[in-house]
């Protein structure tokens, strides 16, 4: 396998087509929240190196779903990436750590 993930929290972050994840290739996120939370999310994405690659505030989470919105996207290298989401304005929050060989 080339890559995995492991989730902790109320909303799972999930990799579409996670089989397919290699070095140089393009990542795509999609979230499964287990409790309802209320808008605005904010995902952030650190690199292997521990710098932010990825920061943004989400007014839906993107779900895979008919009618939500896009996945996540970046490309990856080989290394641990740390995914966090988490609502701005209650408690609901997920983590994960993407490794990719």
């Amino acid at each position: 396998m080339a890559a995995s993930i492991e989730n902790h929290g109320e909303i799972e972050i999930l990799c579409q087509s996670l089989s397919d994840v290699a070095p140089g290739k393009t990542v795509r996120l999609v979230f499964r929240p287990y409790v309802t939370g209320v808008p605005p999310y904010q995902v952030r994405v650190r690199a292997p190196s521990g710098k932010v690659i990825l920061e943004r505030v989400l007014r839906e989470l993107p779900t895979g779903e008919a009618q939500t919105a896009a996945p996540i996207t970046f490309s990856v290298q080989a290394g641990q990436y740390e995914i966090s989401v988490k609502q701005l304005t209650g408690g609901t929050e997920g983590k994960a750590q993407l490794v990719v060989r």
